[in-house]
């Protein structure tokens, strides 16, 4: 029985990865701030040498060198994606900011002291459970260990805060 050449490179893929990606993720965590997108371009990396095994040549470069120079470029490629995005961002919102219908800023202030109001009408431990959860933006686990309840507790403090808070807000229709 003869080795197959595709089950080797990725075993040889495996073994980089668990040589090279620790280092190699650091290094690119000094080009890209965001740790998530910096993971996303070493998976990229080590993505390629699996994809693509013939791009490195082992007599011209090292396999770190060649991982860095990927990732690198990668790195470089994703930060000029997100600055473009950005300024068309920018420019479109610059754009659109003659047509804003100030009418809606009205409607936010309402809405916002109608929100202010309704969260002042919840107890204070499903006030702080529903702020934890939407606007601090974390999972009812985190919203547990933060507030050092279990998780079930914190998953109920939330749904009752949150159907209290749909009750407050939704406008009533007179029944005939």
């Amino acid at each position: 029985m003869t080795p197959d050449p595709v089950q080797g490179h990725q075993g040889f893929c495996a073994e980089a990865y668990r040589d090279h990606a620790v280092g190699l993720r650091g290094f690119v965590s000094t080009i890209i701030i965001d740790p998530h997108l910096a993971e996303d371009v070493v998976h990229e990396t080590f993505l390629d040498l699996l994809l693509h095994p013939g791009q490195w040549d082992p007599t011209r470069a090292d396999l770190l060198s060649w991982l860095r120079t990927i990732a690198r470029r990668r790195a470089i490629d994703r930060i000029r994606s997100l600055e473009a995005a950005r300024h068309r961002d920018l420019r479109i919102g610059i754009r659109d900011h003659d047509n804003v219908d100030h009418a809606d800023d009205r409607d936010a202030l309402y809405t916002r002291a109608r929100l202010r109001d309704a969260l002042a009408r919840l107890t204070d431990k499903q006030r702080e459970a529903v702020l934890l959860r939407y606007l601090g933006e974390r999972t009812i686990p985190e919203v547990a260990q933060h507030l050092g309840i279990s998780i079930s507790t914190a998953g109920t403090r939330v749904r009752d805060g949150v159907h209290a808070l749909r009750l407050t807000l939704t406008p009533r229709t007179p029944t005939p």
